[in-house]
């Protein structure tokens, strides 16, 4: 659930304050929920639902399927644990690189 309520405040665009602000929670309160420490309320679930035009059951999913898709992936190629932080810090590298190159523009 951490992961889809993530990816709704970045598609909406919104801030971790903004965000807690819309939902009328702290902001450490929503650093906690993304970060999957605790679990939202039902009627922050709601105000989601609302927020994203999503049913309340998708929130509940239990499986995201970007997750499920990687996890096919390695299992399909047969990916050791080597192999894959390896391709874990590149890809860090790449998104801290693309950070970094659109604040000195």
């Amino acid at each position: 659930m951490n992961i889809i309520i993530l990816r709704l405040r970045y598609s909406l665009k919104l801030s971790q304050n903004d965000m807690a602000l819309v939902l009328g929670i702290s902001r450490s309160t929503l650093v906690r929920i993304e970060r999957g420490e605790i679990s939202p309320k039902a009627n922050i679930i709601k105000k989601l639902s609302i927020l994203s035009g999503k049913e309340i059951s998708y929130f509940y999913h239990s499986e995201d399927k970007h997750i499920k898709k990687t996890q096919n992936i390695i299992t399909e190629n047969n990916i050791d644990n080597e192999l894959l932080s390896l391709l874990i810090n590149k890809i860090e590298e790449g998104i801290i690189s693309d950070i970094y190159d659109k604040k000195t523009l």
